[in-house]
């Protein structure tokens, strides 16, 4: 008896729809496995200690060597993840211990947001918050292991929670009282984890201030180290900021160094070298920033190296990065902010190996300089190497720093300009418009901004960052920068004085491996200074 038509359409429909998903299926399968092998392939070469394809160059700056810690320190070290403060300052918190120092590791985030250091644990990607937070939970292991290698206990340890790769947008962004960022990986809005500082803290600007703040005050630091400003990771430009604002409600001046971790070319080469110096990247020695080396002991590099193979989450995707920290010195350089002048100063530009912004080069507002034409008024006038074009936009945030007033309650100016068009501006902290405060001026290549508000104007710090590129599409940024703002009259707001002539010896590439006793004798010899180059 043969099917009705209806019978046989439905039939092949049905068939039809089998060999698709099979098909699907297949097709899935196979991207999948060929994904997989991919990644494990790159996870396995990532573990060879191999050299990077980059030029070998000599430090081209004078470098000094860190002040001596003795048993009267507090040293307190800023670590944005579980991982930095071992490869940044694994030889310095091993030292400070030996003196008798007390040493405090406060953590800005878990390092929750990590794909692939979770697909390198658990073989299988991280696709839910719960995974990222079980993460959050390894790396919080691993850094109380790393730290108890260095005689570091746990109670010398606090962690604050807040989320990994999130930090700088919240700074950038998260400012209004009540209101908390989101974020994917963690899904939520607050500290999710019970053991750091402030669980169920909003992912708020002010919260993390007063967290840093609440460390600072209880622990007393004498000496901070922190990270660079010129770090390509947020997480850790956000660190820098934050504190920075930290130390200044609480009106504390400890001793201030920088570290670098993330930068183009840098170390080099990324393998784990002990014997090798760890030189600043060229670019850093041309700024006017004062460097710092501390040299290690052959047992405190191969301390240092065997504390940082307990980091398995990140050595197991990036062993190249982490091992090539541990060599005989470590690097740091001066927390110095430049004094804002009539005369044009240069902003900090990092450089890139990325075409596009390469070109958007072209209309980064490259100097600055500053004046108070009334005494509640402050005027900074930008200039860029060439006029902007009427698609062009730049994002200028300036967040003055003024005395006796909390950083949080300050205005958070955000300036968006674009050519020919009538300037936006808005205030971060209570999200309203400062239009009828802030005026600016565009006059081809220079534009100039007055603000005409009481915090501004008697600030003594001025922290400064400037996107460029075109609507929609962001091609370059300054790193945040901190600015000195003299007091009193502007027409005596001329550049610093040089420093005094010191004479210093500089390393040539010849001696790069000099050992660090050898260098230091021939300095003193050529010098009589105690610095090295």
């Amino acid at each position: 008896m043969r099917k009705p038509v209806r019978d046989l359409l439905s039939s092949k429909t049905k068939h039809s729809r089998d060999m698709v998903r099979k098909r699907s299926f297949s097709i899935w399968f196979i991207c999948t496995a060929a994904i997989s092998i991919l990644l494990a392939a790159w996870l396995a070469f990532a573990r060879l200690p191999f050299a990077t394809a980059v030029p070998v160059s000599s430090p081209s700056g004078p470098v000094r060597l860190l002040p001596h810690i003795t048993s009267r320190d507090r040293v307190l070290v800023v670590a944005p993840h579980p991982d930095d403060e071992c490869i940044a300052t694994g030889g310095l918190i091993q030292q400070a211990h030996a003196a008798g120092a007390r040493v405090h590791v406060v953590y800005l985030t878990y390092g929750d947001n990590h794909e692939l250091a979770y697909w390198a644990l658990r073989k299988v990607p991280a696709l839910t918050p719960s995974q990222y937070r079980a993460l959050a939970q390894t790396r919080h292991g691993e850094a109380l292991s790393g730290m108890q290698s260095l005689g570091i206990s746990r109670s010398d340890l606090t962690f604050l929670g807040y989320p990994d790769a999130g930090t700088l947008r919240i700074w950038e962004t998260t400012w209004k009282q009540g209101s908390s960022r989101y974020h994917l990986a963690t899904g939520t809005r607050v500290v999710p984890y019970r053991d750091a500082l402030s669980p169920g803290s909003p992912y708020n600007a002010s919260a993390v201030i007063a967290d840093f703040e609440s460390v600072i005050r209880s622990f007393g630091p004498t000496i901070v180290m922190f990270p660079s400003p010129l770090d390509l990771n947020p997480d850790h430009q956000a660190a820098y900021l934050y504190v920075t604002a930290a130390l200044h409600d609480l009106g504390a001046n400890p001793e201030q160094y920088t570290y670098l971790v993330h930068q183009r070319h840098f170390p080099i080469p990324r393998l784990y070298s002990p014997s090798a110096i760890l030189a600043p990247p060229s670019f850093v020695t041309s700024l006017p920033v004062a460097l710092y080396t501390l040299p290690l002991s052959t047992p405190e590099t191969q301390r240092k190296y065997r504390t940082t193979l307990l980091y398995r989450s990140q050595t197991d995707v990036s062993y190249g990065l982490l091992a090539s920290f541990a060599r005989r010195n470590e690097l740091f350089l001066a927390d110095d902010h430049l004094r804002l002048s009539t005369e044009a100063i240069p902003f900090f530009l990092i450089p890139t190996d990325f075409m596009l912004q390469k070109f958007g080069r072209n209309f980064e507002l490259r100097f600055l300089t500053a004046s108070k034409p009334t005494p509640t008024n402050l005027r900074l006038v930008l200039r860029s190497p060439a006029a902007p074009s009427a698609d062009s936009v730049a994002i200028v945030s300036i967040f003055p720093v003024a005395d006796g007033i909390p950083f949080a309650e300050q205005p958070k100016i955000v300036v968006t300009l674009q050519h020919g068009q009538q300037a936006d501006v808005v205030d971060l902290v209570s999200g309203s418009s400062l239009m009828n405060h802030v005026t600016t001026t565009d006059q081809g290549t220079s534009i100039t901004i007055d603000i005409d508000i009481p915090e501004a104007a008697r600030a003594s710090l001025l922290m400064l960052h400037v996107e460029a590129g075109y609507r929609g599409l962001d091609l370059y940024s300054t790193p945040w920068q901190v600015f000195r703002i003299p007091q009193g009259n502007s027409t005596s707001w001329k550049l610093d004085a040089p420093p005094p002539a010191v004479s210093t010896y500089r390393m040539p590439l010849e001696t790069r491996e000099m050992g660090y006793g050898a260098q230091c004798a021939r300095t003193s010899a050529m010098s009589g200074s105690s610095e090295i180059g």
